[in-house]
C-alpha cells in the first residue's frame, strides 16, 4: 500500500471532489452565522440544515467580496430586508476543497424568491393557527368609539411616519383635539418583536386611559416588515381590549398585524385621516340630530302656540261665563248670609234674656249641693276627733307631755300619764313587754 503525506492525500480528495462535482448546484440551507469580515470584505457564512431543533447537516460557505455587494443588494430589493442569520435561503454554489481550509461551498448567487416563499409559508402557518384559535376577527368585533380622542401609539419616536400621523391629527381642518401617548418601540430589526410586545404590555396596563391603539411604522422602503408576521404580536393585537389600527404603510402582501387589527390603513397619514373622519362622522351625525331636534321642537312650539291661542280664546269665554255665574252665586250667598245673621241675632237675643234666670237657678242648686257636702265632711271630722275616740274606750299615754307611741321609749321607774275620756291617771312603769 502506497504511503502518502497528508497534503498528498488531501490533494487527491480535492481532485476527486472537483471531478465528481464540476457544476454549479442549487441548495437550500439556513444561515447559522454570516461572518462578514469588514477588513477583507469577504463573507464566510455557516450553513446548516435542521430537523426540528437538531442540526443534521453543516457546511461552511464563502461569498467573495466581488459577489457580496450584488448578492446583498439583490436580496434586499426583492425580500424587503437585509440578509441575516436565521433565514432559510436558496443558494447557487460550487464545491471547493482546500488542503488547509477543508470543504467549502463557494456561493455564486442566491434566489430571494425562495426566501419570500418561506416568509409567506410562515405567515400562512401563523394565520392558520390564529384562525384555529378564533382570533382573526376578534379585534374587529370590538365596538369602535364614537369619539376616538384618546390615542395610544406604538411607534419609533424618531420615525417619519409617526410625525406624519401627528401632523395629520393636530392640523385637522375641524380643530379637533386629540390626547396622544407614545409607547416607543423598535419597528425593524431583530429587536422589533420583543420591543413591540413590551410596548403592548405597557399599553395594556393603562388601557382604560385610551379609546384606540395605533401602530405606526416609519416611512421609506419596505424593510424588515417580517417582524409584523410574528405569531406572538398577532395574538397580542387580536386579543387587545381596544380597537387597533395598523398604519404600517407598505404595498406588499398584508402582514399578520394588518389582518388581525381592527382596520388596516395604507400609511400613517391615511391612519390619521381615518381617525379624523370618524370624529367628523360623529359631529355630522350630532349636527343632523341637532337639526332634526330643532325642527321637531319648532314644530311642537308652533302647534303649542296655536293651541295656546285657541285655548286662550276659549278660556276668556269660559272665564266671563264663570265670573258672571260666580257673581250671581255671590249675591245669593250675601242675601242668605244677611238673612241667617238676622235669624241668629234674634235667636241669641232670646237666649241672652233667659241667661240671668237660668244662671240664678243653677247657682242655687250648686250652693245647696256644696252645703250638703260640707255638712257630711263635718260629720266625718267630728267622728274622727280625739274626744270621740276616747269616748269609745281608747286612751292616750303621755311622758313628759309627749305622746308615747312605742314601749321602747319608756324605762322602768318612769312616771307616765294616761288621758281617758273623763280624767287622767298617773302611774309608774314597773315592767314592759316588748321593746
Amino acid at each position: 500500500m502506497e504511503i502518502l503525506t497528508l497534503r498528498e492525500f488531501l490533494g487527491q480528495v480535492r481532485e476527486v471532489l472537483e471531478f465528481a462535482y464540476p457544476l454549479q448546484y442549487r441548495i437550500t440551507a439556513e444561515i447559522a452565522r454570516l461572518n462578514i469580515h469588514n477588513q477583507s470584505g469577504h463573507c464566510f457564512p455557516d450553513l446548516v440544515e435542521k430537523e426540528g431543533n437538531v442540526v443534521v447537516a453543516k457546511a461552511r460557505g464563502a461569498i467573495w467580496k466581488s459577489n457580496l455587494t450584488g448578492i446583498l443588494k439583490k436580496f434586499r430589493d426583492v425580500v424587503g430586508e437585509d440578509l441575516k442569520e436565521g433565514m432559510k435561503v436558496l443558494f447557487v454554489v460550487e464545491v471547493r476543497f482546500h488542503e488547509v481550509y477543508g470543504l467549502r461551498l463557494n456561493i455564486l448567487d442566491i434566489d430571494p424568491s425562495y426566501t419570500l416563499g418561506e416568509f409567506a409559508l410562515t405567515r400562512k402557518k401563523v394565520l392558520a393557527q390564529l384562525e384555529k384559535e378564533g382570533l382573526l376577527t376578534k379585534n374587529k368585533q370590538l365596538p369602535f368609539p364614537l369619539v376616538p380622542q384618546r390615542i395610544a401609539i406604538i411607534s419609533s419616536e424618531s420615525s417619519a411616519g409617526y410625525e406624519d400621523f401627528l401632523n395629520t391629527l393636530h392640523n385637522n381642518p375641524y380643530g379637533y383635539q386629540f390626547f396622544i401617548t407614545l409607547f416607543p418601540a423598535y419597528m425593524q430589526g431583530e429587536q422589533a418583536e420583543p420591543s413591540i410586545l413590551a410596548a403592548l404590555e405597557r399599553c395594556y396596563k393603562r388601557r382604560r386611559q385610551y379609546d384606540i391603539l395605533v401602530i405606526i411604522r416609519g416611512g421609506g422602503d419596505n424593510v424588515d416588515l417580517h417582524c409584523f408576521d410574528s405569531y406572538n404580536i398577532g395574538k397580542a393585537i387580536a386579543c387587545f381590549p381596544l380597537p387597533v389600527l395598523s398604519g404600517i404603510g407598505h404595498t406588499r402582501d398584508e402582514t399578520v398585524i394588518d389582518i388581525v387589527a381592527y382596520k388596516k390603513l395604507i400609511s400613517p397619514t391615511a391612519t390619521g385621516e381615518f381617525v379624523v373622519s370618524r370624529m367628523r362622522n360623529f359631529e355630522e351625525k350630532l349636527e343632523g340630530i341637532s337639526s332634526r331636534f330643532v325642527d321637531f321642537t319648532r314644530g311642537i312650539l308652533t302647534k303649542q302656540d296655536a293651541f295656546i291661542k285657541e285655548a286662550g280664546s276659549h278660556l276668556k269665554i269660559f272665564a266671563d261665563f264663570f265670573l258672571h255665574k260666580a257673581n250671581q252665586n255671590f249675591n245669593i250667598i250675601i242675601s242668605d248670609f244677611r238673612t241667617n245673621v238676622s235669624k241668629c241675632i234674634a235667636s241669641r237675643e232670646f237666649f241672652l234674656k233667659q241667661v240671668p234666670d237660668t244662671l240664678a237657678s243653677a247657682l242655687r242648686v250648686y250652693v245647696k249641693g256644696r252645703i250638703n257636702f260640707l255638712e257630711r265632711q263635718e260629720d266625718r271630722i267630728s267622728f274622727m276627733s280625739p274626744i270621740n275616740v276616747l269616748k269609745r274606750g281608747y286612751s292616750i299615754t303621755f311622758k313628759d307631755g309627749r305622746v308615747v307611741k312605742d314601749v321602747s321609749e319608756l324605762k322602768k321607774g318612769e312616771i307616765i300619764e294616761t288621758q281617758l275620756y273623763r280624767g287622767k291617771i298617773k302611774s309608774k312603769v314597773e315592767e314592759k313587754d316588748g321593746g
